[in-house]
């Protein structure tokens, strides 16, 4: 799947706002958390179709080229992909809401807790790393995207004349 890099810019930059106001439960309540929790999950296999030629690529050359920055990269996303798997899986297993507008009445246990626990922290943490090595990129297309836009609105413009009109110096005799 071929995008551009504005769409993907726009996935991104919503993907990162819900997953930090998710983090906060309290901030939002438990049934906002959670469907807000399932949304996330549809955004994420979002990004992972924007980005499924760069993830076969990179797979297929894993161990070829072991310096390369890709493979932190990769690595990196792969403890993130799983760290969130985790989080999304044990919030279905602790859901008070979400599970029961399904009709499935769960027993919640102490260790689903945890689990979710531990596994939202690593997603957190990994976010941040995730965040650090895509920097660049994000600084780059937030400007040409988002601030360069805003930017140019409050430039003054240099007015052009609508027409041109060609003078003849006379010659002097």
């Amino acid at each position: 799947m071929k995008t551009s890099t504005k769409t993907n810019l726009i996935l991104d930059i919503t993907i990162f706002t819900a997953f930090l106001v998710i983090a906060n439960p309290k901030l939002t309540g438990n049934t906002i958390h959670e469907w807000l929790g399932v949304s996330l999950t549809a955004a994420i296999v979002t990004h992972l179709l924007f980005h499924w030629h760069w993830l076969v690529n990179v797979t297929r050359n894993f161990f070829k080229n072991l310096f390369s920055p890709s493979r932190l990269n990769y690595v990196v996303n792969a403890l993130f992909f799983v760290a969130m798997t985790g989080a999304f899986l044990s919030g279905l297993m602790i859901s008070k809401d979400v599970m029961s507008f399904l009709g499935i009445q769960l027993d919640v246990s102490r260790s689903w807790k945890s689990i979710h626990n531990l596994a939202s922290d690593a997603s957190v943490i990994l976010l941040g790393v995730h965040f650090a090595l895509h920097w660049k990129w994000i600084v780059t297309h937030v400007d040409r995207y988002m601030v360069a836009p805003i930017r140019r609105l409050f430039q003054p413009r240099v007015r052009k004349p609508l027409v041109a009109i060609p003078v003849q110096l006379e010659k002097e005799s």
